[in-house]
């Protein structure tokens, strides 16, 4: 049987395999609207790069130019490299891969296949023979560490540090890898070891950027920081230091994230010492806090928290939850979490 609608008489064929074609994501034609719509024309653009000494006549350089608007998301060849040494990307276009390669962004709460598929349209030409590409990396890193694809992680992170020169940037590869080296080695204090450099140069790239930082994205870094070295005293059994470097952020709330960092963080570590009762409003303050930010993997995170410290039926119930949301995400680390919560009891 024929599938779709009948075709009327006269309609041309091949529209529908035409538009299939079109390419999906950010193009070279995208790119140069970009210049022509900043410097004013095909010819100022073309000027530009004679005046660089990488072109000899601008007519040849705007033939160029418009070939490569027909080239979609293929290989831009030498004129396309020559644009990218020159203008770089826009700042629109480059803040958006930092948004998809920044794990404190909400993207990286999005469903592990919708990350994907966004990732894997924004790594080709033009944005993936630029210096921008990192973030298209760090974003596909954070995927495969969601997936537990630590092989494909390791991987990704280095290509991403040959990249890495913009100190949000390189705190974002540090912090990855850090995450990535203590998942590695089940050898609690080799583990710490080898990740301790990067805690290291991420927290001395940070004091050194602060000037030039986002300020929300300073504060979601001290607190990520913070959260990976209480990570290791924690698993070095001393929650006591853990508790304190938490106690050490913030007390206002600069960025919802950050707040969840730093709350989450109490609530471990006052549950610890025995303050149940704080540790609750805590852990439930720092659900809120995920919600309030769009973070559905911490909000899951943090019905986790609530359930280590809640009794039966209430855990069962929270933990249920927590899957729900780990289901529809199709995320194997979140699952993993919740499986060991529930042997935990």
């Amino acid at each position: 049987m024929a599938s779709g609608p009948p075709r009327r008489n006269g309609q041309k064929t091949g529209h529908r395999e035409a538009a299939a074609q079109v390419p999906a994501g950010y193009t070279w034609s995208d790119y140069l609207d970009a210049l022509v719509k900043e410097h004013g024309t095909l010819a100022a653009v073309a000027w530009k790069l004679v005046e660089r000494g990488l072109a000899e006549d601008t007519t040849s350089v705007e033939r160029a130019l418009r070939r490569l608007r027909g080239r979609g998301q293929r290989d831009g060849g030498l004129i396309g490299q020559r644009l990218l040494r020159v203008f770089g990307v826009p700042a629109t276009v480059e803040a958006q891969a930092r948004w998809m390669g920044t794990y404190h962004s909400p993207f990286g709460d999005l469903p592990v296949r919708l990350c994907l598929d966004q990732l894997r349209l924004w790594e080709r030409p033009p944005l993936s023979e630029s210096r921008a590409r990192v973030w298209i990396l760090l974003g596909l890193a954070g995927v495969a560490l969601r997936q537990r694809a630590f092989d494909d992680a390791r991987t990704l992170l280095e290509g991403a540090a040959a990249l890495a020169d913009a100190p949000a940037a390189r705190i974002e590869h540090h912090l990855a890898t850090s995450y990535l080296l203590t998942r590695l080695d089940s050898d609690v204090k080799r583990a710490e070891t080898a990740a301790r450099p990067h805690l290291e140069s991420a927290r001395s790239i940070l004091d050194a950027s602060r000037a030039e930082l986002d300020p929300t994205d300073a504060a979601c870094f001290q607190a990520r920081l913070v959260d990976h070295e209480a990570f290791d005293a924690n698993r070095r059994g001393d929650s006591a230091a853990a508790l304190a470097l938490y106690r050490s952020l913030p007390t206002e709330d600069v960025h919802p994230f950050a707040s969840y960092r730093r709350d989450a963080g109490l609530a471990f570590g006052l549950h610890r010492m025995g303050e149940r009762e704080e540790a609750l409003r805590l852990a439930q303050t720092a659900c809120e806090h995920a919600g309030d930010g769009g973070y559905v993997r911490l909000r899951v995170m943090g019905l986790l928290m609530v359930a280590r410290i809640q009794s039966a039926p209430d855990r069962e119930r929270t933990l249920a939850r927590a899957a729900a949301i780990a289901n529809r995400l199709e995320d194997p680390e979140l699952r993993i979490r919740i499986d060991r919560a529930r042997e935990r009891g």
